[in-house]
């Protein structure tokens, strides 16, 4: 069954007087959610290191990640407060539209569904082409197992392998879509259960790395690289062979911050499912929520760099990750198989690579999450057809926007495998992000004199030095951004391949602009058209 919505419109300002959504969601719920959406630790060392060693050879991994980690704080401040002070569906929408204007609302809260579903696609894509492939060939490889291998390269994103990768792809969509249909309490089941046994394959690289030693992994390398017509380790190192990193060196560091940043710049996601987190009007809480992930995140992901380079070499890593001829393992580079190497256990190879399989699933709970709630509290607002906001029973989740979210993700999948453009546009979801902290950023300055009744009861009314809290974190964010858009128009290979596709970043931004005012004043003229006023929605906050 499903919650019925009132389409009379007349004085009742919002669909109905309750979400129907409940407030399910633990602060272990969020902080996971937040962790594994920003930065899942297995796989941001996997393709973090891989994208960075392959453009920018002396990147200092380790002290990006604790660069990464400063940069956030003022965000997450700002993020927090503001959550905890209108702790409703559709987080920056809610907070933006009551604060600043409706249609800089629209905006904002457009560009983080873009870049969420832009993720979106990305992990259904990793999955199959990034995760199940290598998985596959690695742990066949490493077993001697021919079968295994060929059917790993099913899924390499080679043109006539397509139809693999789609598979593959469509069957994480087709089981994200169940698991939300049916609740978020199911759905934060999975997703906790998947991280555990993702981060228990983690933990078990981290001790092989930590007990391990250098000559181990070179002997288990050279034996099974030779078997695919490679060379030694040394050999693979070539003319790599004593590099190092260099935080001194600001064109390898500042792209390699761009590259953390990334992943790790989302740990406050949780702010789209304050309406379903319990306490949530807990300053104390949502604080405790978004630091923890990122302190988790920090931290592991640095932990596991040091142990990394210490045991494989830092040469070795950036020469297998630069396209070394004398590599020749029918898998990339990844830290789960180079790791696994060390010890070359088969026992414990099936469970650091095979856990590699688990990040997809609860990096997409954040990735899909996201873009539904917006859709279902912009149905709310009346700013789409009612039907999004419709409410199943018993089970409290928004099916109809469920079902319009995985549809268009689903759609973004097959364009992602047969455009080359896609590596491109998933960096650029970066900036689509940006725009949506630069407009809460100036929400967040001016919350205090433009809504002086919601600010002076609220958690965010804190003050440091005399000044507000907000005044002086919201500044920061935006130079936080300031940074990342420059690291894109300075370094090409983050995003842009050429310098000459400079125009493409205005260009990204302009039509995340455009796209927001169009769905904002077409849904208000067609509104209109009916008689209804959604104007007067914005002048309260939507019922819980």
């Amino acid at each position: 069954m499903t919650t019925k919505v009132d389409g009379t419109g007349g004085s009742q300002l919002f669909v109905r007087q309750s979400t129907g959504l409940v407030r399910e969601a633990s602060a272990l719920d969020a902080t996971i959610f937040n962790a594994v959406f920003s930065a899942p630790v297995g796989a941001a060392l996997a393709f973090g290191l891989f994208w960075a060693y392959s453009a920018f050879p002396k990147a200092d991994l380790v002290t990006a990640t604790l660069v990464s980690g400063i940069l956030n704080i003022p965000v997450l401040i700002m993020m927090a407060l503001l959550a905890a002070s209108m702790p409703r569906t559709g987080g920056d929408y809610v907070w933006v539209s009551r604060i600043l204007s409706p249609p800089l609302a629209l905006i904002s809260n457009f560009g983080a569904a873009l870049s969420a579903m832009i993720g979106a696609t990305f992990w259904a894509r990793y999955f199959a082409a990034s995760a199940l492939g290598p998985v596959l060939v690695s742990i066949g490889a490493v077993t001697g197992n021919p079968t295994l291998v060929e059917w790993g390269q099913n899924f390499s994103d080679q043109k006539n392998h397509q139809i693999w990768v789609f598979l593959g792809g469509f069957a994480m969509i087709a089981l994200m879509t169940a698991i939300l249909i049916a609740g978020t309490k199911t759905t934060f089941r999975w997703q906790n259960t998947f991280f555990v046994i993702a981060m228990t394959g983690t933990f078990a690289a981290f001790l092989v790395l930590l007990f391990g030693s250098n000559e181990a992994f070179q002997t288990h390398f050279n034996t099974l690289n030779a078997q695919f017509g490679g060379g030694t380790a040394a050999q693979v190192i070539g003319d790599k062979a004593g590099i190092g990193p260099d935080a001194s060196d600001l064109s390898s560091t500042i792209p390699a911050i761009f590259v953390v940043m990334t992943f790790m710049m989302w740990n406050w996601w949780s702010v789209y499912l304050a309406g379903e987190l319990k306490s949530a009007m807990n300053r104390g809480r949502q604080l405790s929520i978004m630091f923890g992930a990122l302190i988790f995140d920090v931290v592991f992901i640095a932990l596991g760099a040091i142990l990394f380079f210490r045991v494989v070499g830092f040469d070795f890593v950036v020469a297998a990750n630069s396209g070394s001829t004398a590599y020749a393992i029918p898998s990339g580079a990844f830290f789960q198989l180079l790791a696994s190497l060390v010890a070359d256990i088969p026992i414990l190879t099936v469970l650091i690579v095979g856990s590699f399989l688990f990040w997809s699933l609860p990096a997409m709970v954040g990735n899909t999450f996201m873009p539904i709630r917006s859709v279902f509290a912009w149905a709310f607002d009346r700013l789409l057809p009612e039907k999004f906001a419709e409410v199943n029973e018993r089970t409290h989740s928004p099916v109809p926007a469920i079902l319009l979210v995985m549809g268009i993700v689903t759609v973004m999948l097959a364009w992602s495998i047969v455009s080359t453009d896609f590596g491109t546009w998933l960096a650029l979801g970066v900036l689509a992000g940006v725009v949506t902290v630069v407009i809460v950023s100036v929400a967040a300055f001016v919350f205090s004199s433009r809504r002086p009744d919601l600010y002076q009861a609220s958690p965010a009314n804190v003050t440091f030095a005399g000044l507000p809290v907000l005044k002086i974190v919201a500044p920061l964010s935006v130079l936080v951004m300031v940074f990342l858009v420059y690291a894109v128009l300075a370094y090409p290979p983050l995003a842009l391949g050429s310098s000459d596709n400079a125009w493409w970043v205005p260009a990204f931004m302009i039509g995340i602009v455009v796209v927001g005012l169009v769905i904002f004043y077409g849904a208000r003229a067609i509104r209109k058209s009916q008689g209804i006023d959604i104007d007067l929605v914005y002048r309260e906050l939507p019922p819980e």
